[in-house]
């Protein structure tokens, strides 16, 4: 009896050895993040979006400036609207406005885009680095373009990821 009972124990222990070793080498660690999530709270595109908004603020202040200076300009023109030398200035001045803008929001398009690429690049170095220190497999990124049709809420680890990056970029972690 007593040896039977050993024998048992022995199964027992060794199948749930198996178990784990199984799952520890054979099983395929799997998570996702929610990629919109995580960009927008990570600390880096916060502090990007602040200096953006700054220069952005900065070139509008230029163009009202320019349109207000070229509102003057007509007015003063509707008064007087035989001089050509006023009339000259005033198309020279409209053109030069119209360009300045144009290349202004271009800029911000550029500088925005710029950003981004920065964020993105830094917060995968971030997330690269947090899958080798957990041990993942795989690190999925759901951005509702349709490369993740369902997963498992339990399997999603924005939130620790966010806490993670936002630690590295702050030199904390």
């Amino acid at each position: 009896m007593l040896k039977n009972t050993i024998n048992v124990i022995a199964v027992v222990c060794l199948v749930t050895l198996g178990l784990f070793i199984y799952h520890t080498y054979f099983t395929t660690k799997v998570v996702y993040i929610d990629i919109p999530v995580v960009f927008n709270k990570f600390e880096m595109k916060k502090e990007l979006q602040e200096k953006y908004k700054g220069v952005e603020a900065g070139r509008k202040r230029i163009i009202d400036s320019l349109g207000f200076s070229l509102q003057l300009l007509a007015n003063k023109l509707k008064e007087n609207k035989t001089n050509k030398g006023l009339m000259y200035e005033f198309d020279t001045r409209r053109e030069e406005f119209f360009k300045r803008k144009n290349q202004m929001q271009e800029d911000n398009v550029a500088l925005s885009t710029q950003y981004d690429k920065q964020i993105l690049e830094q917060m995968t170095q971030y997330i690269i680095e947090y899958g080798k220190k957990n041990n993942y497999d795989v690190i999925m990124g759901a951005d509702g373009t349709g490369t993740l049709m369902y997963a498992n809420s339990k399997l999603d680890k924005s939130e620790e990821i966010i806490v993670f990056i936002n630690k590295k970029y702050k030199g904390i972690e």
